[in-house]
């Protein structure tokens, strides 16, 4: 069995709209941008192509996908993987339930990581006239300061940017400063889902504004058409409780499974 390192090419892309195809719920944008989309691809090749897999640069397998007559040989592909040196542990959802099982065959111990959830799809009712506003370019540095103050993201990667292009970033706002920002991701790869996220200002939490907004972007989801999906943190509980207050409901989770005990 051999792994060989590829781009993420035609091959790859075929391969993974398989993928999608099979998965039991829509993949967080997020995990599917950032995590999967940095990882190294590997074509897994016996032969022939049996799927591909993507490895993180901390040895972390973040996706596998094997084509469907080569089912049988998942547990067999990933003993290779840590035999060869490959991963020491796994990111993946239970939303990939045959390549999610034998990860957890091999594993030493595992913690949950992200909760990722979907809506009922109904609008909700919203009592609130926030003035919620779509980001432009002359906002970018603000808010770029925001995300750094606020979560710690250092966007330096044209995050914000690539968001305002496609006008799927909003704010609120009192006086100057930033209360709130809302992503609504519209997926490229799940044209049918988009993806939620909202951020406030920690001198601002605890007025329930989270569950306003969030309120607020499903709709405004719904009615472009898609179904809103989003996820949090293990340790996020403010922020799972607007989630859910909202109309969502955990579909999967993403754990951190250990194929090493941990010393």
């Amino acid at each position: 069995m051999h792994f060989i390192k590829t781009d993420i090419t035609e091959t790859i892309n075929n391969l993974r709209s398989q993928l999608y195809k099979s998965l039991k719920a829509p993949i967080d944008a997020m995990w599917e941008q950032l995590y999967i989309g940095s990882s190294q691809h590997y074509l897994i090749e016996e032969n022939e192509t049996l799927g591909y897999c993507c490895i993180n640069e901390e040895g972390s397998l973040t996706q596998i996908f094997l084509a469907k007559n080569h089912l049988t040989l998942m547990e067999n592909v990933i003993q290779e993987l840590i035999s060869n040196g490959l991963i020491n542990s796994a990111s993946l959802s239970s939303n990939e339930p045959v390549a999610f099982n034998a990860c957890l065959s091999h594993s030493k111990s595992l913690k949950k990581n992200t909760f990722c959830f979907q809506h009922v799809n109904n609008e909700v009712k919203v009592d609130s006239d926030l003035n919620i506003e779509l980001v432009n370019t002359d906002n970018i540095p603000s808010v770029k300061l925001f995300l750094k103050e606020q979560v710690g993201m250092d966007d330096t990667f044209g995050y914000t940017e690539n968001l305002v292009a496609r006008k799927e970033i909003f704010m609120l706002k009192e006086s100057e400063s930033i209360v709130a920002t809302s992503e609504c991701r519209m997926s490229d790869s799940q044209p049918e889902i988009a993806d939620l996220g909202i951020i406030v200002n920690r001198k601002f939490q605890g007025r329930g504004l989270a569950t306003q907004i969030m309120k607020m972007q499903v709709n405004r989801i719904l009615q472009s058409g898609r179904k809103p999906i989003c996820s949090t943190t293990l340790d996020n509980i403010a922020s799972r409780k607007a989630i859910e207050k909202s109309g969502f409901y955990c579909s999967n989770i993403i754990f951190d499974i250990n194929f090493k005990d941990i010393v």
